[in-house]
């Protein structure tokens, strides 16, 4: 039985990996070792198996004879992920239309109002993120917000550091101001389609972006 103290160590060696490969520090390249990364990270190598394992299971690594590498993805299954998450975003809404609370829609009014008042585009893109946290939040269903964030995960494992997308531009500001719109009025049918058509406008500027870059295999 593992102690407390291994699985903190775990966790934390976990969240320092995961980072390094969606930041890019960590590359398809590169070549993970129990014992180099126990030297490195100043530990011992249960947490750093265990952190390993966790990784793999999440679908960021691949073991190979010897140690691990970052698992690239397919354009086909960014693609996939694409349609799971457009989905999950969806019911999301639906969700925040139907139990959103008084002060969750009004953190999801005021984000949207601090957005517009934005001149700065990555500021503006980086509150347009937090929208979509907010929504996930307010509808009171953890597995979809667990979802969304691994296909999120997997996602940017195609093109890392994360950094081209709709977020931020004046079209996806006006998108999330109509699904705030059916979400205040409690209208989850609309919620949810106005969500779907978001998404869409998202996947396909992506798929345009990804189509530009080498396919990964």
């Amino acid at each position: 039985m593992r102690d407390g103290s291994t699985e903190t160590a775990a966790l934390s060696h976990y969240r320092t990996l995961r980072e390094g490969i969606l930041s890019g520090a960590i590359d398809a390249e590169q070549r993970l070792y129990e014992s180099a990364l126990t030297t490195e990270l100043g530990t011992s190598r249960t947490p750093i198996r265990e952190a390993l394992t966790m990784l793999e299971k999440d679908g960021l690594l691949r073991r190979e004879r010897r140690g691990y590498r970052v698992r690239e993805r397919t354009l086909q299954e960014i693609l996939d992920y694409f349609d799971v998450r457009r989905a999950l975003e969806a019911a999301a809404a639906e969700g925040a239309a139907e139990r959103a609370t008084e002060l969750e829609r009004t953190q999801m009014s005021r984000l949207l109002e601090s957005a517009a008042a934005q001149t700065d585009h990555a500021r503006k893109a980086e509150i347009h993120l937090d929208w979509h946290r907010a929504l996930h939040r307010a509808s009171h269903n953890d597995a979809i917000i667990g979802f969304i964030e691994r296909a999120e995960t997997l996602i940017r494992l195609h093109s890392r550091p994360w950094d081209v997308t709709i977020a931020g531009d004046d079209d996806s500001q006006a998108e999330h101001e109509s699904i705030l719109q059916a979400v205040l009025e409690r209208d989850p049918v609309l919620a949810r389609e106005r969500m779907m058509t978001h998404m869409a406008r998202a996947r396909d500027f992506q798929l345009e972006v990804m189509t530009r870059q080498p396919e990964s295999v």
